[in-house]
C-alpha cells in the first residue's frame, strides 16, 4: 500500500508540536528523546518529499519557507551524503536552479539562515552554517563561472540573462 504524501498543513502541525516537545524535553529520559529523534527523522522524510514533488512552478523558499526553513537542519549531512539522487541532494540541486532566478528565494535562504545564527547558540549550530556557507559559496561561484562562459562565448542575452545577473549580484 502506497504511503500518504502528507499535506502542508499536517507538515506544520506535526513540525509544531516536535518543537513543543524539545522545549520540554531537556531533562527527559533517553526513550522519550528516541522518540523526539524518531518523530524528527519522520517529519524530515515527508518535508522531503513533498518539496521534492511540488510543481516546478512553486518555488519552494518562496512558498514554502515554513516547511524549508526547519528542514535546513538535514544539510549538516550534505557532504557526507554522496548519492547524486538523494532527497537532500535533489533538494539543494531544486533551491539552488530557483535562487538563479527569484530574488525573494534568495532572500528567504539567508533569512533562515540568519534566524538560525540568532536562535541558536553558536556552538551548536556553527557546524550547519559553515556546511550552508560552503554550499552557498560553491552554487554562487558556478553561477558567476556559467555567466562569465557565456559573455566569453558571445552567447549573453540581456533579454533572458540580466535577471539572473541581478539575484546573483543581490546575493554577492
Amino acid at each position: 500500500m502506497a504511503k500518504k504524501v502528507a499535506s502542508r498543513r499536517e507538515l506544520l502541525e506535526r513540525w509544531s508540536g516536535i518543537e513543543e516537545e524539545e522545549e520540554e524535553t531537556d531533562d527527559i529520559d533517553p526513550s522519550m528523546r528516541r522518540r523526539l529523534h524518531k518523530r524528527k527523522e519522520e517529519w524530515f522524510a515527508d518535508a522531503f518529499s513533498v518539496l521534492i514533488s511540488l510543481p516546478k512552478e512553486n518555488h519552494i523558499w518562496c512558498g514554502s519557507w515554513d516547511i524549508m526553513g526547519p528542514l535546513l537542519e538535514t544539510f549538516y549531512n550534505y557532504f557526507k551524503d554522496d548519492r547524486n539522487d538523494s532527497p537532500l541532494r535533489l533538494l539543494w540541486k531544486r533551491i539552488s536552479e530557483e535562487m538563479r532566478h527569484c530574488i525573494q528565494c534568495v532572500s528567504q535562504h539567508h533569512q533562515a539562515q540568519e534566524m538560525y545564527s540568532t536562535e541558536y547558540e553558536l556552538c551548536t549550530i556553527g557546524p550547519l552554517l559553515d556546511v550552508l556557507r560552503s554550499l552557498d559559496e560553491e552554487r554562487v561561484t558556478q553561477h558567476l563561472r556559467e555567466i562569465n562562459e557565456r559573455l566569453v562565448r558571445q552567447e549573453y542575452d540581456p533579454v533572458c540573462d540580466n535577471a539572473e545577473v541581478v539575484n546573483l549580484m543581490y546575493e554577492v
